[in-house]
């Protein structure tokens, strides 16, 4: 696209979308899932519920203007004063938080007005491999165990978000299962939010109930008393990680049956007071959603996102911190390609010759780096 045509694509980006230009980010990438059509247009980062939706200005060479509304940017039930505002309620929906990558199923139509179904990951327009993670073969995988997956979009006649986890895609939490995805919402034209008890899964798993509040009850103490529990349940593992519960995620189902989503998440897993601002637990969380994406972890790329959370003050403050943690997940990474490298070499399997495995390996690593290691395999193999 010559320089005259993307800068008409970015005006009608931001007049369709009403933000202004620097919240928008072009893109121009091919539909894994539909013959590598060419899509061009502008994603949104601004932290609302516009985040991470598309402007498609083109698909293939012609223009195709339209806005796909994504996974919303999801925020806790207090402002930085700590008090509490959740709207007014007819019920609470409590469903767990699983942590993974998000994935969201949608529909656009190409120039021509033809329907076509594709996968995009929060931060991008579709799904990609990187170094970080395989997550288009990782979702082709979970497409062949859920086929009735794509017919989802039409048959909710929204957009629906997905979450993909398991021990082949840890990020913070570690779980026993391999790989498992499931429903978490959906998102209309509107922006109106679909939970999850409202949508036809046809056989495709959900996010677990966990439980719900009914007007009348005070969801301040209710708060208090889920985010004690979930607490409880949480264990530290190896790597700074932990196994449990990452959170839940409060469906408020308003009188006017509009349906408003919060985030309440264990001490464990995130420092959420205000006071305490920006965190180690928090940066690095981030530089995971960042990899997501992008190849290029570094302070300047990882900005953005933080100041969609924090103010510019607390970052600068914080950048020894925020570089340090970036080095801890490059290294991490790093470690990961050597050992399922060196792993991968020998041609037998852990689970059938640990010891002949492990001894194999131990020329290449240190001693206190063995157990990391069978760790690593074990959760990846």
């Amino acid at each position: 696209m010559n320089i005259d045509n993307e800068a008409q694509s970015l005006a009608t980006a931001t007049q369709l979308i009403g933000l202004d230009a620097k919240w928008l980010h072009a893109f121009d990438v091919e539909d894994p899932f539909n013959e590598n059509l060419r899509l061009c247009g502008f994603l949104c980062q601004k932290p609302d519920h516009r985040y991470g939706a598309l402007v498609i200005t083109h698909a293939g060479e012609a223009a195709a203007p339209q806005i796909i509304l994504a996974t919303p940017k999801l925020h806790y039930p207090f402002g930085k004063d700590g008090k509490f505002h959740f709207p007014p309620l007819k019920k609470i929906y409590l469903y767990e938080k699983l942590d993974g990558t998000n994935v969201l199923a949608y529909r656009y139509r190409d120039g021509e007005g033809r329907w076509h179904l594709t996968y995009k990951l929060r931060l991008a327009p579709t799904l990609r491999n990187s170094r970080w993670g395989p997550f288009l073969d990782l979702w082709r995988e979970l497409l062949q165990k859920h086929p009735t997956i794509p017919q989802l979009v039409e048959a909710n006649d929204c957009h629906i978000s997905f979450e993909m986890y398991g021990s082949r895609n840890t990020h913070l939490m570690v779980y026993d299962v391999d790989l498992a995805v499931v429903a978490l919402f959906g998102v209309r034209r509107d922006a109106s939010i679909v939970p999850l008890f409202k949508l036809d899964l046809l056989g495709v798993p959900g996010a677990p109930l966990v439980g719900e509040l009914v007007a009348g009850e005070d969801p301040v103490a209710k708060y208090a008393e889920i985010r004690a529990e979930m607490e409880k349940r949480n264990r530290p593992v190896e790597d700074d990680k932990l196994t449990g519960i990452e959170g839940t995620v409060w469906y408020v189902e308003e009188p006017d049956g509009r349906v408003s989503m919060w985030k309440c998440k264990p001490e464990s897993v995130e420092e959420i007071h205000w006071a305490a601002g920006i965190n180690k637990k928090a940066v690095i969380a981030t530089c995971w959603n960042f990899l997501e994406t992008s190849d290029d972890l570094n302070y300047d790329t990882l900005l953005p996102l933080l100041l969609e959370d924090y103010q510019m003050r607390e970052i600068e403050a914080f950048r020894s911190h925020i570089e340090n943690c970036i080095k801890q997940v490059k290294y991490e990474f790093e470690f990961k390609e050597k050992v399922l490298a060196e792993y991968d070499k020998l041609g037998k399997s852990i689970h059938d010759q640990k010891a002949e495995v492990m001894r194999a390996l131990s020329p290449h690593f240190k001693r206190d780096e063995m157990k990391k290691v069978y760790t690593m395999i074990v959760r990846n193999r």
